[in-house]
């Protein structure tokens, strides 16, 4: 790889280096490879020669070259393209004598690289050449005077809308179509009145492109011509919007109270562009009375605004029948909600009202949603938004209503612990699991323990809280630490699972040795093994753990074949030996 990057930087270098008229042979060879390095050659050599370390008289150099190379191949496309393409990206005023020769090339394609070529030519000259060809009535095609009328009014030279204007009213639709965006483009009082003057002509497709045009100058008095009632009502709502965003703010407030959608959503848009506070004040005054698909519009534009201020009218959209407008506003308050915000968030629930629950950033929020915590109807989505809001210092209060009657809020209040806790409160955490053993309870305990766990650093210390509390638990309770234990797939963990695979109760053995039967990774197969080879173990838990192994074994990438022969060697039945041995093949193969 080395070599062939050292490689291009040399063949670069020579490039550069070389004269560019070297390449024509190349460029015409029929082979098509060597056709196409030659392109790429020469892409290199004018890249080196308008780079930034390169100076201007190395870029006007290549540039003279290429249009001696133009010169001497005027009938040879296959070398005037790529030249020209060249010229486009790097030629100045010394390529527009060249350039404009071509504008007459016999081939359509050429005479249009050639008008690209100037159109993007930085040079005073390239734009003389281009209306001085647009001025002579020559015959061309549509398309060729579109393209010179489109150059003009790319470059936005002062004084082209001139030579522009006699084409607006063309019947030709590219001609058209072309003069129309020049105008607009060039800005001009000359061409913006000829826009004008032929606008009223016009009717359907032209006078919408006409439109478009004149709203696209940012003129003042264009908005307000436009902005009549006898216009169409997108027309007039997008002058409308240009005069608001032009400094009339004043038109906002009775343009949203109209009850004209079209008039509304121009104000609505105006808001969002611009932020202005009389614009979002108008907005939201009005927002209640919008239709659903533009209180989603209003809601995107007081969003950002930053005013609390403006909470108090989008609240009541969370009672909306419209669950868009539901979401729209939760997602809002997010951002502007007050404490006073908090209830009638609890009251939707839906899940953007509890993620904005999570994220609201106002004074009093904690304070509301730790009071709605402790009593009332909201106690388990206020636990939720406490947890969401990252309230360590609230798990002693966690671990309070964890003790409650109602299920639901003991539910919540565990699943905070588990999302917020840490080591240290994975012993108060067991103690509980084993003090509601037989309740539904203990299944949210043991996941939450499990969290905690799978978040720890320290998975020696967390197996050791557990492992501490087994002793005088019934079996019940040890089978759940087990469980617990299973989860987290460590190496400290298989320790006293494989110690509870030799209890002498038969009820926790059996737990255990289907729980490391059921273990997820491949470290546990010399301990899997190990109790397996044991003669006073039952069969049937033989039989569990070496099909554990044999599943383990087939998840392995690259069979540990040391592992499969001790496994094979353990098995007691030919059916738990024929699965080994076919996978020991089946990997071998």
């Amino acid at each position: 790889m080395l070599n062939k990057i050292i490689l291009t930087f040399l063949l670069m270098a020579a490039v550069s280096q070389a004269a560019v008229k070297e390449l024509i042979p190349n460029l015409t060879s029929d082979n098509l490879d060597v056709q196409t390095q030659a392109r790429l050659d020469l892409l290199a050599a004018c890249s080196e020669a308008s780079s930034p370390d390169a100076t201007e008289a190395d870029r006007k150099a290549i540039c003279l070259e290429m249009c001696e190379i133009l010169a001497g191949n005027y009938d040879v496309v296959e070398v005037i393209q790529p030249v020209l393409n060249n010229l486009e990206r790097i030629g100045g005023e010394e390529s527009v004598p060249t350039l404009g020769i071509l504008l007459d090339h016999s081939d359509e394609h050429i005479r249009d690289d050639a008008r690209r070529a100037l159109a993007v030519n930085p040079s005073q000259e390239a734009t003389q050449v281009l209306g001085k060809q647009l001025k002579m009535r020559k015959a061309r095609s549509a398309k060729e005077t579109a393209g010179l009328i489109m150059a003009l009014g790319e470059r936005q030279i002062p004084g082209a809308s001139n030579l522009i204007v006699g084409y607006v009213n063309s019947k030709d639709p590219e001609i058209f179509l072309a003069a129309v965006k020049a105008l607009g483009y060039l800005n001009e009082d000359v061409g913006v009145k000829a826009l004008a003057t032929q606008r009223g002509k016009e009717s359907g497709f032209r006078k919408m492109q006409i439109d478009a045009a004149l709203l696209s100058t940012k003129r003042k008095i264009v908005f307000e011509n436009l902005n009549a009632d006898s216009e169409m009502p997108e027309v007039q709502a997008a002058a409308l919007m240009g005069l608001i965003l032009s400094g009339e703010t004043g038109l906002a407030a009775d343009a949203m109270a109209s009850g004209n959608p079209v008039q509304q959503l121009a104000v609505i848009e105006a808001t969002l562009q611009s932020e202005d506070a009389s614009l979002c004040k108008a907005v939201a005054n009005q927002i209640g009375n919008l239709p659903a698909y533009l209180q989603v519009q209003a809601l995107g534009a007081l969003e950002f605004s930053g005013n609390g201020g403006y909470a108090v009218a989008i609240e009541p959209l969370l009672k909306s029948d419209d669950t868009l407008v539901q979401d729209s506003a939760s997602r809002a308050l997010a951002r502007i909600g007050t404490a006073a915000s908090v209830v009638p968030l609890l009251a939707n629930g839906r899940p953007d009202a509890l993620r904005a629950l999570g994220v609201l950033n106002a004074d009093g929020v904690d304070a509301a949603l730790e009071k709605l915590a402790a009593t009332g109807d909201s106690r388990v989505v206020a636990i939720n938004a406490l947890a969401a809001r990252g309230r360590t210092d609230l798990i002693p209060a966690f671990f309070k209503y964890a003790a409650v009657n109602d299920e639901a809020v003991a539910k919540a209040s565990v699943k905070a612990i588990g999302s917020l806790g840490t080591v240290p409160d994975l012993e108060p955490l067991v103690v509980l699991m084993i003090d509601q053993e037989s309740s539904r309870q203990s299944r949210d305990i043991l996941n939450a323990i499990v969290e905690i766990m799978r978040r720890s650093s320290n998975q020696a210390e967390a197996v050791k809280i557990l492992v501490g509390n087994m002793e005088g638990a019934s079996p019940r309770s040890q089978a759940n630490i087990l469980q617990a234990l299973v989860q987290t797939g460590s190496d400290e963990a298989l320790i006293p699972l494989a110690a509870a695979c030799k209890s002498p109760d038969e009820t926790l053995q059996k737990s255990a040795v289907k729980l490391l039967g059921s273990w997820k990774n491949d470290n546990a197969i010399p301990t899997m093994v190990e109790l397996a080879s044991d003669t006073s173990m039952s069969t049937a838990n033989h039989v569990n753990l070496m099909r554990g192994v044999s599943r383990l074994l087939a998840g392995q990438r690259r069979l540990n074949r040391a592992q499969a022969e001790m496994a094979l060697e353990a098995c007691r039945r030919p059916e738990e030996r024929q699965l080994i041995q076919d996978l020991m093949d089946r990997k071998r193969r």
